[in-house]
C-alpha cells in the first residue's frame, strides 16, 4: 500500500533563529562587499601612482637623489595610511570585538561606505543627524542602521531623496530615515549584485543587537542605546 506523501521536514520546521541571523548578516555583507572592494582599491591607488613616478625618475641618467628620497618617504607614509584604512575596512567583514562610537561619526562612516552605490542608484542623501556626544554600539550601528538604509532604498523607486535625522528619546536616541520619491525623473537601470535586503533581515539584525525598530515603505526609525566610551562585551 502506498503511503501518503509527507512534506519534507524543512517545509514544516521553522528556521532556527541563529540561522536566520547568520543569513541576514551574510546578505548584508554581500551587499556592502562591492563598496569595501572599491574603498580598498582607493587606498592603494596613490601608492601605485607614486611608485610609477619613482620608477620613471630612476631611469634618468642622473637621478635627483633628494627627490627620490621624498618619493620613497611618500610611499612609506601612504603605505602606513593604506594599511590602517584597510584594517578598518576589514573590520566590517570580520569584526574582532564590539566597541563604542559616536553616533554621528558612525553614521557618517556608514554613509561614506555606501555613498557611491547610493548615488549610482539615483539616491540623494541629506544627513541631518546631530548627536556628536552620543556613544553607541559599533555593531548595532553598522548592522542595523546600514541594513535599514539598504532595505529602504531597495524597496524605493529611485531616483529619490533620503533624509536622515535624529532626536532624543528618553535615555536613547532615535535615528530616522525617510525616503521621498522624486517625481518626473528617469529611473536609472540598477544592476544589483545580490538579492534585495528585506525587512525580515533587518528585524533579525535589530533583535540580535537589541535595537528597537519601526519601518514602513518609505520610513524607518531606530532606537540606539547610549553606551560607555569603552569596549562593549556584547
Amino acid at each position: 500500500m502506498k503511503l501518503p506523501d509527507t512534506p519534507p521536514e524543512s517545509a514544516c520546521s521553522p528556521v532556527p533563529a541563529n540561522l536566520r541571523e547568520e543569513a541576514a548578516r551574510y546578505a548584508l555583507l554581500r551587499r556592502i562587499a562591492p563598496a569595501i572592494r572599491h574603498h580598498l582599491a582607493g587606498t592603494l591607488q596613490p601608492i601605485g601612482m607614486i611608485a610609477a613616478i619613482l620608477d620613471r625618475r630612476l631611469q634618468a641618467e642622473t637621478p635627483d637623489l633628494a627627490v627620490l628620497r621624498d618619493n620613497s618617504k611618500s610611499i612609506s607614509t601612504l603605505s602606513r595610511s593604506a594599511s590602517t584604512a584597510s584594517m578598518n575596512l576589514i573590520t566590517w567583514v570580520v569584526p574582532k570585538e564590539n566597541g563604542s562610537i559616536a553616533l554621528e561619526a558612525g553614521i557618517e562612516e556608514a554613509l561614506g561606505m555606501l555613498a557611491t552605490d547610493l548615488a549610482f542608484r539615483g539616491f540623494t542623501v541629506t544627513n541631518k543627524v546631530n548627536a556628536p556626544d552620543v556613544m553607541t554600539s559599533v555593531f548595532a550601528l553598522r548592522t542595523v542602521f546600514t541594513a535599514s538604509l539598504i532595505a529602504l532604498t531597495d524597496a524605493a523607486q529611485a531616483p529619490a531623496s533620503v533624509v536622515l535625522s535624529s532626536e532624543p528619546a528618553g535615555d536613547q536616541t532615535r535615528v530616522c530615515i525617510t525616503v521621498t520619491r522624486s517625481e518626473g525623473e528617469v529611473v536609472p537601470d540598477e544592476a544589483r549584485g545580490y538579492r534585495a535586503l528585506s525587512w525580515d533581515d533587518v528585524q533579525v539584525l535589530a533583535d540580535a543587537e537589541h535595537v528597537r525598530i519601526r519601518y514602513s515603505a518609505a520610513h524607518a526609525d531606530m532606537l540606539f542605546s547610549e553606551v560607555e566610551q569603552a569596549l562593549v562585551t556584547g
